[in-house]
């Protein structure tokens, strides 16, 4: 419940980060972002749904694998997003 009010304030400032960083943002780069930001959301969750469910090495090995992914995806993506 937690994680999913913090996903709502985050989108609902999306619009004003991206204005702030003065990115021009059209429809493909909102979809892009927004799958993005999914995935990120589905490593975290599933990540730490492992590990609380006492699979802790499989936890790790899922946040560490797929969210060092998600970070080079996010760094490319920040780039793509700049221009």
């Amino acid at each position: 419940m937690v994680m999913g009010g913090l996903f709502i304030l985050f989108f609902i400032s999306m619009p004003l980060w991206f204005k702030d960083l003065r990115f021009r943002m059209n429809w493909w780069k909102w979809l892009l972002f927004t799958a993005w930001f999914l995935g990120v959301y589905v490593v975290v969750a599933g990540g730490f749904t492992l590990i609380g469910e006492n699979e802790v090495r499989a936890g790790t090995f899922f946040l560490g694998i797929f969210g060092t992914a998600f970070f080079v995806l996010g760094v490319g993506l920040f780039r793509l997003l700049k221009h």
